[in-house]
């Protein structure tokens, strides 16, 4: 009589297939998901440029000024953190901290760890009032250039927003 046992476990080959299907999987959801985060940082970053623009636009409305920033000069003032050592949070002054919030909340780094960086300049036309912008994943400031501003543009894989009041 001829007597049957029970399989106790999977065998080596279907060990091998099993991981062999895991690791495929890996390797091909691993730069989607990448992707997807990174997706998510540029649509963070964008999102608070535009929420600063517009701070420093209804600042702009209810004031008649631009605050006026490190240099004391609602007319011309600016900061990056790859020429001066501070970025757009030194607006958490007027945009925050003050008697009216025109911010949800204080504004800090972008989401690969570098100060947003602006500039408003009002002096001259044809400029454009104000730019926000973060200097994207690759951490290099490649938009401090009123000619890409005044079309619209930034460098490079820098993203931001604009508010200006004459257009």
């Amino acid at each position: 009589m001829a007597t049957t046992r029970a399989r106790a476990g999977f065998s080596l080959m279907e060990v091998i297939v099993a991981v062999s299907v895991i690791a495929l999987l890996a390797g091909v959801l691993t730069p989607m998901v990448g992707n997807v985060i990174e997706e998510n940082k540029k649509s963070r970053a964008a999102d608070d440029c535009k929420a600063i623009a517009q701070a420093i636009g209804a600042y702009y409305d209810e004031t008649g000024t631009y605050p006026p920033g490190m240099q004391a000069d609602a007319t011309y003032n600016y900061a990056n953190p790859s020429y001066f050592g501070y970025g757009a949070e030194v607006l958490n002054t007027w945009l925050f901290e003050g008697p009216k919030k025109y911010l949800e909340k204080p504004i800090g780094n972008d989401p690969w760890g570098t100060p947003y960086s602006y500039h408003c300049y009002t002096r001259s036309n044809p400029y454009m009032d104000v730019a926000v912008f973060s200097h994207g994943p690759n951490k290099a400031c490649e938009s401090w250039d009123g000619a890409l501003w005044n079309k619209g543009k930034f460098g490079g894989d820098d993203l931001g927003a604009f508010f200006d009041f004459t257009r």
